[in-house]
């Protein structure tokens, strides 16, 4: 069988990304898919090297010509990738493997094995779409000094390409704050230097910004570990931990279902996850804070300054990750004030510190956070007011579709965390060609490009240049959905034994009452039945049940009626009266509702819809809780795995 070229790059991408789902698949004959040795041969045909590349720069090039300078601009994403130490001979006898910083290898490392890979990319500030510049194999970190260099002449081909770079983005990491103060840049509590003199164009700046996500996993690691002092006192999260704990029960409803001792006490690799962190500084958080804020209180006496900490946290990280056009960064907006009154906050901050001995974040993380601040405010006033840009999308300053690529290269040759130099080298030429030969939507990729990106490895070599022309209109994002679902298998025996009854909270019932009304409503939206199911805000102020409600409602929750919220808190007394006295089992559910035959239920809805409202919400609330049960269940049960399989290991040595 034949394939078709541009079908080969996309069956390439799929499996870098999902090689189990891409054997499966082919496999079980789902769809025509070429074998593995189809693709490794098709994947040799790429002449690809370290360095810049050039037949992607020349495609680039012709591509821009067709896209608006709105289109155009963005700016520079780099990190680097741990790769296993690999020298690897080819069938011309080449061997590869070495350090290879192009034109700026040193002699004395050409003959050392590379264990790091190196990645620049370019990102705009609108779209979904990356394009890979270059790709270079060092030993160890690459220096500030040669790392200036090669992101200054990335700039210069991104630029003569067609592109325009108004930001460099980089983690925290020691080589990349060497980098900030080769450039200048440094930041005080009396003065901020973000940027520098563009090097292609009088009059424009590179600003430098400092990975957000990493900043907010050092702020993390500080809170966890010692706690800060700011302004309003003394923070620590030993508040969230003793307000999960109280909040741990499986049986009863949780305010804080996310919220595990993996966020309060992150262990060795749990502290690079970004999700535990911004989870932690959540509304989510909060909810658990106000709920138990008296037990807080009787034991810590003040929470305040944790909660405003948390507060302010969660604000910030939802100003700086926003992806969609209605949470956009606006010049003169309640976020942009926000940003600005923060750089004050962290001078003040930083002086009551230092008063009280200490409680104010690392030098290198403060750094990066004034900074970044201070160019995503510079950046706003240039794209609105230069560019004519409405709102900045923050989420495009970081390094998130940097980590997105270092994933794909991980997968592509099966579950493999530090991959061969050549396999790193590989994957990202290919995710660097298939941006350009993917075709837009409706469109058709020119044929002789997939050709020459696809050529047998026996062409020669001077057949890679003729990859100098794409005349898409536009760039598409390049990235295949993950079809992989993980399913979870339910435990279907539990022991109860030494369990009490327990009640939930009426707050926490009127909140997911108000959850039931909006399911309700899309299945049922006849108005008489509106009105039985919800009442207005203003009717439930003397509910003393709504206070959690009201304390967290931005404009989208709804409140149920007392006769929705009696029926409600009936299922819910009686779902936990049946599984305090019941373990989980197959038919669990049906046995629930037989048990409900015995309850007095009231029926909500009008006349003509009643009956057949009320018994579906009983089924949806039935499965809802369930779901959340065996959810909790399943969490505990895994604590318990894991505990017993460290026990095993230390007991083994």
């Amino acid at each position: 069988m034949s394939y078709d070229k541009l079908w080969i790059l996309e069956c390439i991408l799929m499996r870098m990304k999902s090689p189990q789902l891409y054997e499966h698949v082919r496999r079980h004959e789902i769809m025509a898919l070429p074998s593995k040795s189809c693709l490794d041969k098709n994947m040799k045909g790429f002449k690809s090297a370290f360095g810049f590349n050039s037949s992607a720069l020349s495609a680039l090039q012709e591509k821009t010509k067709e896209m608006d300078e709105f289109s155009r601009h963005g700016g520079l994403v780099f990190d680097e990738l741990k790769l296993s130490e690999n020298i690897n001979v080819k069938a011309s006898g080449e061997l590869t493997g070495f350090v290879d910083l192009g034109p700026f290898t040193d002699d004395r490392n050409k003959t050392e094995a590379s264990d790091h890979g190196f990645v620049v990319m370019f990102q705009p500030f609108q779209g979904k779409w990356t394009q890979i510049l270059g790709v270079f194999a060092s030993k160890g970190n690459v220096k500030a000094s040669v790392l200036s260099k090669i992101l200054l002449e990335a700039t210069i081909l991104a630029e003569n390409a067609g592109l325009f770079v108004d930001y460099w983005t980089s983690d925290g990491a020691t080589w990349n704050r060497a980098l900030w103060k080769l450039f200048g840049i440094k930041a005080t509590s009396k003065g901020i230097t973000c940027k520098v003199p563009h090097p292609v164009e009088p009059g424009r700046n590179v600003h430098f910004i400092s990975d957000f996500p990493h900043l907010i996993k050092c702020i993390r690691n500080a809170f966890v570990s010692t706690g800060l002092q700011i302004p309003d006192g003394h923070v620590h999260v030993d508040v969230v931990r003793e307000a999960r704990i109280k909040d741990s029960k499986s049986l009863t409803l949780k305010v804080m279902p996310h919220i595990t001792e993996s966020h309060v006490q992150p262990k060795a690799f749990e502290k690079m996850r970004v999700n535990l962190a911004f989870q932690l500084f959540s509304e989510e958080v909060l909810k658990g804070i106000f709920l138990f804020k008296d037990h807080l209180v009787k034991t810590f006496k003040i929470t305040q300054s944790t909660e405003k900490f948390i507060q302010t946290m969660e604000r910030l990280i939802f100003i700086m990750t926003a992806r969609i056009p209605s949470k956009g960064l606006r010049c003169d907006s309640a976020s942009a004030t926000f940003l600005e009154d923060f750089l004050p906050f962290l001078r003040e901050w930083e002086e009551h510190a230092a008063k009280h001995g200490g409680g104010f974040l690392s030098e290198s993380t403060a750094l990066g956070l004034r900074v970044t601040i201070q160019s995503t405010l510079s950046l706003l006033s240039y794209v609105t007011s230069t560019l004519k840009y409405t709102y900045l999308l923050t989420a495009n300053l970081s390094q998130d579709k940097m980590e997105n690529v270092f994933g794909v290269v991980r997968q592509a040759f099966g579950s493999n965390d530090h991959p061969s130099p050549e396999q790193f080298l590989v994957v990202i030429n290919n995710m660097a060609f298939y941006s350009l030969a993917r075709p837009p939507k409706g469109g058709n990729s020119p044929p002789e490009l997939v050709t020459a990106l696809l050529e047998p490895s026996d062409v020669p070599e001077q057949k890679g240049a003729r990859v100098t022309a794409l005349v898409d209109s536009l760039l598409d994002e390049g990235n295949l959905p993950h079809a992989e679902e993980v399913l979870e298998r339910h435990a279907s025996l539990l022991d109860h034994d030494g369990m009490v009854e327990e009640r939930s909270d009426s707050r926490l019932i009127f909140y997911i009452a108000g959850y039931v009304v909006r399911k309700s409503l899309k299945k049922f939206p006849c108005p008489d039945c509106a009105s039985c199911l919800c009442i207005m805000p203003l009717q439930a102020e003397s509910n003393c049940n709504a206070t959690l409600t009201n304390q967290f409602n931005h404009g989208g929750l709804l409140y149920p009626s007392d006769a929705l919220e009696k029926l409600i808190t009936k299922l819910e007394n009686a779902f936990t009266v049946f599984f305090s006295r019941n373990k989980l089992h197959a038919e669990s559910l049906v046995s629930f509702l037989l048990f409900l035959q015995g309850h007095e239920l009231e029926k909500v809805g009008c006349i003509e819809h009643g009956r057949k409202l009320t018994t579906a919400i009983i089924k949806f609330y039935a499965l809802t809780r369930l779901h959340f049960f065996t959810k909790a269940t399943n969490k505990s049960l895994s604590s318990k795995r894991e505990k017993q399989k460290l026990l095993k290991m230390r007991r083994c040595q």
